[in-house]
């Protein structure tokens, strides 16, 4: 799906002679990287998340357009997501588990996965922020945090906000599942150039997520498609 839409998308522009597109990549794309934090032109290691791959993939197309037809592309690298209207992910999955039971929990990955993640505020801000100063031909930009936290640090701030105290039960290894990656953290000096900066902490943009799901608690009864 992204790669087919995107090059439908592409084609469309180009036949509609549209020049600007502002591309939704993620930080997936640079593997497992021996550069923490990883920089914009870091190498690409061998791909190990299908996801990914297809984020590459568009990427390529992106940027093949643009030398082509002219075109001026944004190509935002993000880490994960959090804040209101939040409905997927591993805040979501903990809290509409422990709704359930709060007695036990069981977490994909040894709990050390290590991760940043962004507030939807600060990303939307730093969107707007990089396409009003950056003005390359194809402009790639990281959206991330200065920090990061594992995703046992996740759990504890959940479960102190929901008061208990479940025992975890940890399967899948080090990577959780396929394509997983056990650490993301993107080097954000570029997009501190725009003179963005972020309004929220991780553990700020966690707790916000969670009082959400629970003041909105018919997001985790929607059934998930698969």
């Amino acid at each position: 799906q992204n790669i087919i839409v995107t090059h439908k998308i592409l084609e469309a522009m180009r036949k509609n002679n549209v020049k600007k597109i502002m591309f939704s990549s993620t930080g997936s794309v640079y593997g497992e990287s021996n550069q923490i934090p990883t920089r914009e032109n870091a190498p690409f290691p061998i791909q190990t998340s299908l996801y990914g791959a297809s984020k590459v993939s568009a990427e390529g197309l992106i940027s093949a357009y643009c030398e082509g037809f002219d075109f001026k592309s944004y190509i935002f690298r993000f880490v994960s997501l959090l804040g209101k209207r939040y409905s997927h992910g591993h805040v979501f999955d903990f809290v509409k588990k422990l709704k359930k039971n709060n007695k036990i929990l069981y977490v994909l990955g040894d709990g050390n996965q290590r991760k940043s993640y962004l507030n939807i505020d600060d990303c939307i801000n730093a969107i707007h922020k990089s396409m009003n100063y950056f003005d390359d031909k194809i402009n790639i930009i990281n959206l991330g945090t200065n920090n990061s936290l594992t995703v046992k640090e996740s759990i504890k701030i959940i479960c102190d906000i929901l008061k208990c105290k479940p025992k975890l039960f940890f399967k899948g290894g080090r990577r959780g599942w396929v394509g997983d990656s056990p650490l993301i953290f993107l080097d954000i000096k570029k997009l501190r150039k725009s003179g963005w900066k972020p309004s929220y902490t991780i553990k700020q943009s966690i707790k916000i997520t969670t009082k959400y799901l629970l003041d909105n608690q018919w997001i985790l009864k929607r059934k998930v498609r698969k």
